[in-house]
């Protein structure tokens, strides 16, 4: 039996499909490396998988069109070639390369951006040139046909050539052996880093205005306080794993989703897919089996979260209660399991100000219990930092998220203060603003870094075109999921209206705060603007390659 040319033609659009995506996939998870006969290997497996799937649907539904409406041409007429469906095909590839870039501009580094950018403008510019090539072969002869379906079928190999040189790799070297310089000042500086789920920068500015939160008032008049830019991400488990790492997803391998290990990957263990092109089913269909399912670890991932940096460096640190931190990650952990265990009675810290959540009905009780949790997290960092010789300390504060929960406040938008919701919420963001205000003041010669890495609901990534359109059309408010960071203390700068923030400076900022070495391989930068002259003069700032070496040897 025959094949006709006009199944072919669709199945050969199916294939560039399959050809821009196979780039894709390699765009999106740059620590994979790549030669060119893996490329041409992925390219011919997804080129063939994507002409089956798409040449047999469209040749279906051609079928379709057939029996409903007849053929569009007598037969016996000459038909140009039409090559329609491939500057379709082009046009697709070029709106998922465009989703895809939109929605890792936070999981992956600039120079990555940068080059899945330049990728996407090259399949664009293809794109209409093939349709202008489309326009005029729909009233050219045979022969002319003929050659500007050729020409099409070259303008895609450039294309694809120019994608390949495009190529770059992100994949870090093994170290085994590193020096850090840590100099003199490192442990004669104290930090204390809370870290408050679900508090977004507008609720402070909005109830400081209101004049309840006298802590975050002072503060922001005299310390150093900004904005934290949204981190689009799919669960809060990738944004938790870069705030204590200082890195981004394609380092730590912790994406909220499961990571993959195929052929495609190569033989190395340490490769392994985390980033895949979700707009276009690869999850689904995508990855050529046997297929290897891995799920990060928590709280780090493949990355050294600080506490455990700072134990590397022969210094001591506390973890209290921050999500999954296994005991002996540092000189004192106090897992987050400890502290939310039930209750029998309300604590007497609780008892008083239990009034106020009155309103609440059934969620009262999950409050309480959550308020009591992040009162014993503050009451065992005020314990740590007083008893221990520690350089660090680093405190999760969970409870206003489980809050939220009980309370269904699932928008960015802060209740109205009129009814029961907007005062349970102010009443607990005032609880925290109290413990904080005592945590500072009882710890004088620490610097408290207080960062909150998200609002209620960070923005979701735009995986679909239908999510793309409704962005444009109908938007939130851009600062309303923003979160917030606070640096008060010795050495602390107010600074009118700083620049934002991003959830991997936090780390950097906290190691150079405490005269540590900042890691060469972190994605974050070190935010000078929150240090006086006095610091930033008496300071360098050293760097170290990698903290995940095998080994670190500390010079002074």
């Amino acid at each position: 039996m025959t094949v006709p040319w006009g199944y072919w033609k669709r199945v050969l659009a199916g294939a560039i499909f399959g050809l821009y995506m196979a780039h894709l996939l390699y765009f999106l998870n740059p620590q994979v490396d790549i030669t060119l006969l893996r490329l041409a290997t992925v390219t011919i497996v997804y080129g063939l998988i994507c002409g089956f799937l798409f040449g047999t649907a469209l040749w279906l539904l051609r079928i379709l069109r057939v029996r409903l409406i007849g053929r569009p041409n007598p037969q016996g007429t000459f038909r140009t070639h039409g090559f329609g469906f491939i500057v379709l095909a082009a046009f697709l590839s070029s709106i998922t390369y465009w989703l895809h870039l939109n929605a890792v501009r936070n999981y992956l580094p600039i120079n990555a951006v940068r080059i899945l950018s330049k990728s996407t403008i090259v399949i664009t510019v293809t794109a209409f040139l093939l349709l202008a090539l489309w326009i005029v072969e729909r009233n050219a002869n045979s022969r002319t046909s003929r050659a500007i379906f050729i020409a099409g079928a070259t303008l895609i190999a450039v294309s694809s050539f120019f994608l390949y040189q495009r190529r770059e790799s992100y994949r870090p070297e093994p170290e085994r052996v590193v020096i850090a310089n840590i100099g003199t000042v490192a442990g004669q500086r104290a930090v204390m880093l809370v870290a408050i789920r679900n508090l977004p920068y507008d609720w402070i500015v909005t109830m400081t205005g209101e004049g309840s939160l006298p802590f975050f008032e002072t503060a922001r008049r005299r310390a150093y306080f900004t904005r934290i830019e949204p981190f689009p991400t799919t669960s809060p488990k990738a944004l938790w794993a870069s705030l204590a790492t200082g890195k981004l997803p394609y380092r730590h391998g912790v994406t909220g989703r499961f990571s993959y290990r195929t052929p495609l990957s190569g033989g190395d263990p340490d490769e392994r897919f985390l980033l895949l092109p979700s707009g276009v089913g690869f999850r689904g269909w995508g990855l050529i089996p046997p297929v290897q399912r891995i799920s990060a670890q928590l709280p780090g991932g493949d990355s050294l979260p600080l506490w455990s940096i700072v134990e590397k460096l022969s210094f001591h640190a506390a973890t209290v209660n921050w999500p999954a931190a296994m005991p002996g990650a540092s000189t004192i952990v106090v897992p987050d399991t400890v502290l939310r265990a039930p209750l029998a009675t309300v604590p007497p810290e609780v008892q008083g100000v239990e009034q106020r959540f009155n309103g609440t009905g059934l969620a009262k009780p999950r409050i309480l219990a959550a308020l009591a949790a992040d009162f014993a997290a503050i009451r065992a960092t005020h314990v740590a930092a007083s008893t221990h010789n520690l350089e660090l300390e680093v405190v999760a504060l969970d409870g206003f998220s489980d809050a939220q929960r009980a309370l269904h406040v699932f928008s960015n938008e802060i209740p109205p203060r009129s009814s029961a919701k907007g005062e349970a919420v102010r009443a607990y963001v005032e609880q925290l603003d109290k413990h904080l205000g005592a945590l500072a003041a009882a710890h004088p010669d620490h610097l408290l870094v207080v960062c909150a890495p998200s609002g209620v609901v960070p923005p979701s990534p735009t995986s679909s075109a239908w999510s793309m359109l409704r962005d444009l059309v109908s938007f939130e408010d851009p600062g309303a999921d923003d979160g917030f960071l606070l640096m008060l203390g010795p050495h602390s700068a107010h600074r009118e209206n700083p620049p934002s923030a991003y959830v991997v400076d936090v780390v950097p900022t906290t190691l150079f705060a405490a005269g540590f070495p900042v890691g060469a391989d972190m994605d974050g930068r070190v935010i000078t603007d929150a240090f006086d002259e006095e610091l930033l003069r008496a300071s360098t700032l050293s760097v170290i390659q990698t903290y995940e070496a095998q080994r670190v040897i500390v010079k002074r």
